[in-house]
């Protein structure tokens, strides 16, 4: 998947040792220009808001109901700075939303 496919979930499942989903972002992009990494980045994680706020995701994934949701990304490159303080922000909005979230790189 791309960062690109805003409406697009990359990937979802059940975290079993933990027994929640888990929505996956994969994001593989190069960060050459890092603003508009950030814009796609940002467009893409509130679509995964949206797809869990609307309910489409139990409609979509009939095992997500009554479970925790964690939205994942997992940056294929290292990240820079400007990065991990957007991700700092995004993780307050995503506990508020009654969501978990992590991030991976490599």
């Amino acid at each position: 998947m791309s960062l690109y496919d805003t409406n697009t979930v990359d990937a979802i499942g059940i975290d079993k040792e933990n027994d929640h989903v888990t929505l996956a972002l994969i994001d593989s992009e190069d960060w050459a220009n890092e603003e508009h990494h950030l814009v796609l980045l940002q467009e893409k994680l509130n679509s995964y808001l949206s797809f869990n706020e609307s309910g489409e995701i139990i409609t979509s994934y009939k095992e997500a109901e009554g479970k925790a949701i964690e939205i994942a990304i997992h940056f294929k490159n290292d990240i820079p700075q400007s990065c991990i303080n957007f991700l700092g922000s995004v993780k307050k909005i995503i506990n508020e939303a009654g969501f978990m979230f992590n991030y991976h790189i490599g």
